[in-house]
């Protein structure tokens, strides 16, 4: 089965560190809020404020390696013999992001996350592509934040260790503009390559429409 996905809109954000382009407290004025987002969380809100066609609605998530930092910060205490912080605890997990970003736009609609290692936003591009075909507009992200203690001493391939990448898309019946691949960009985590290809290319095209094949 086939399904071509018409991309209304697309923002990415790159950063070898950290991306030093956030505007968390302009678009997080609540100061309480702010100060419990996690860094995937602020890509999140920054890719959000970044494409368009979207005013709330279904999202998919996704991310390979979830909350790293906070997950960390968690194994440290318990190694230190200290106790855990709320914050971490309440944070820790896969759908933290995204759960913010709900929380934040008052978004009561269906959301869902997965994780599945290298083929992370391939997975959220096909079940777009499904939950698409009922013709809502439906927005995908994926974000991955790796920057954490040591990260180094175990990190060989990664160059860009916070990434995110966020699509609109609804379905089309009209003919695909690109084909699906991983993009040519080195040293991003190969669990967003596949949207950020897409991403990518949708910057070149009057009509980017993309075959997704399930």
């Amino acid at each position: 089965m086939k399904i071509n996905l018409e991309i209304l809109s697309s923002a990415y954000l790159l950063g070898e560190k950290s991306i030093d382009t956030l505007r968390t407290k302009e678009l997080v004025p609540q100061m309480m809020i702010r100060r419990r987002l996690t860094r995937a969380s602020k890509i999140a809100v920054e890719l959000l404020a970044r494409v368009e066609h979207f005013q709330g609605g279904r999202v998919m998530f996704g991310s390979s390696f979830g909350e790293l930092e906070t997950t960390a910060n968690i194994l440290h205490a318990i190694k230190d013999a200290q106790p855990i912080s709320p914050t971490d605890f309440q944070n820790s997990v896969y759908n933290t992001a995204v759960s913010y970003l709900s929380i934040l736009n008052n978004n009561q609609n269906e959301i869902l996350t997965l994780s599945s290692g290298d083929k992370t936003s391939l997975n959220v591009l096909k079940m777009g592509a499904l939950k698409a075909l009922d013709g809502d507009v439906i927005l995908l992200m994926c974000v991955e934040s790796l920057d954490i203690s040591n990260i180094a001493e175990v990190n060989k391939c990664i160059d860009f260790l916070e990434s995110g990448v966020a699509l609109v898309v609804r379905v089309s019946d009209k003919k695909a503009t690109m084909s699906l691949q991983k993009s040519e960009l080195l040293g991003i985590p190969n669990s967003i390559s596949q949207m950020l290809h897409v991403a990518q290319k949708a910057e070149e095209l009057q009509n980017p429409i993309v075959e997704i094949e399930l």
